[in-house]
């Protein structure tokens, strides 16, 4: 059963205990954001009943939109969850798969129109800030998707997280709309060219490789075994010429106001956050149920809402720490198997290809040459050298 937010009150679903957010949730406005998505995927050929199948949205509902004040769409009109905007998502790259869509709604996505939220954005006075509201506002800002972040040799890394049982189609698109979006706003708020940026995506065709290389920069490359953004940490605190701290706190209290009674946080990222600080050690399902107070059949039917399994999570978190090990710091299979506590180099190709369908050997491969200097220099280290090991070791200490 779906549940609903009414003013501050946020009713559970009869499947999970309440205080978390779920797919099946209605509380995303279908406003500017979503409907300029419908808009760009309406003007192709498609018939909209096709893009439109099995979401639950009709273009009448999004119509009277466009002539409410911002802020009134806030209070009001038509919502829907993460699971609708998926099927779209979906929907549209299963029929317009060649089309730029994801990229062109990226280049216009923020600040956008969204109320408070965007006013936030707009208001950031540096990246840095600009990442922590995004974050901060993530379920609004990025839905679907959760921005993940990390510190490797003088880069913030930041991964898109599938955190909502997303199809693998509606999860490229949105990915690549936020990575887009996030090159984009930058490029216009710093007025300083990105080419320090590199923007890391999975197996994909030449054409979207050109198209995301267009919106993302020339650094732009792809096959090395995931999707995720790799910033030089300089850039975060340069400011930003339209930033003004004291109007973004005043956005930040409003969105503040409109968030108030819904959950901060999926199940799901509750459990990756657990497993995040007993990494590299994986609890069992057990053991993790036993920590949230449930039984381990809960725990699976917690996660069932959103379309996700708990070796699905655990996957995902050990495949994020492998790509910036092997990617950042250069070591070795060996190395990063004993930092995952995986037993050994051959345990960790299997696991890797299950993950990316990739072998250890051919992501390295597929980012050779394309790497700036600094992380070079630790990529093309002795990958046999057992002080790769003993580094990793030193750094869970």
């Amino acid at each position: 059963m779906t549940s609903k937010i009414r003013q501050a009150s946020f009713s559970g679903s009869q499947q999970r205990q309440t205080g978390w957010l779920t797919s099946e949730d209605k509380y995303l406005q279908a406003s500017y954001p979503i409907a300029q998505l419908l808009d760009l995927a309406l003007a192709s050929d498609v018939p909209q009943h096709k893009l439109l199948r099995g979401t639950g949205i009709f273009v009448e509902d999004l119509a009277p939109l466009a002539h409410v004040h911002v802020d009134a769409q806030f209070h009001g009109g038509v919502r829907m969850n993460i699971r609708q905007l998926a099927v779209l998502a979906d929907n549209i790259a299963h029929y317009l798969p060649k089309e730029e869509i994801a990229a062109r709604w990226g280049a216009r996505l923020w600040p956008g129109f969204a109320g408070p939220f965007s006013q936030a954005l707009a208001m950031a006075t540096d990246l840095g800030d600009f990442l922590c509201s995004l974050y901060q506002y993530r379920h609004w800002l990025t839905p679907g998707l959760v921005p993940c972040f990390s510190e490797q040799n003088g880069y913030r890394i930041l991964h898109w997280q599938n955190m909502f049982g997303l199809s693998p189609r509606a999860e490229i698109l949105l990915r690549e709309a936020y990575m887009t979006a996030l090159v984009s706003v930058t490029r216009e708020q710093s007025h300083k060219d990105s080419a320090e940026w590199i923007c890391f995506i999975g197996q994909c065709d030449d054409s979207q490789l050109r198209r995301m290389r267009v919106y993302c920069g020339e650094q732009t490359t792809a096959g090395g075994g995931g999707s995720f953004m790799a910033i030089p940490e300089t850039v975060l605190s340069a400011p930003w010429a339209a930033g003004s701290a004291r109007i973004r706190d005043m956005a930040v209290a409003q969105a503040n106001t409109l968030t108030a009674g819904i959950p901060a946080e999926s199940f799901t990222e509750q459990v990756t956050g657990f497993l995040a600080n007993t990494f590299p050690e994986v609890p069992s399902l057990t053991d993790t149920a036993s920590r949230f107070g449930i039984s381990s059949a809960t725990l699976k039917r917690y996660l069932a809402v959103d379309g996700m399994r708990y070796q699905q999570v655990a996957d995902q978190l050990r495949l994020r720490h492998s790509l910036e090990l092997m990617h950042f710091q250069g070591l070795s299979n060996e190395a990063i198997a004993d930092a995952l506590r995986l037993g050994d180099g051959a345990n960790f190709r299997r696991s890797f290809r299950r993950w990316t369908k990739l072998l250890p050997s051919d992501a390295r491969e597929a980012l050779s040459g394309r790497l700036p200097p600094l992380i070079a220099d630790h990529s093309s280290a002795d990958h046999s050298s057992p002080k790769s090991a003993q580094s990793i070791r030193s750094q869970r200490q």
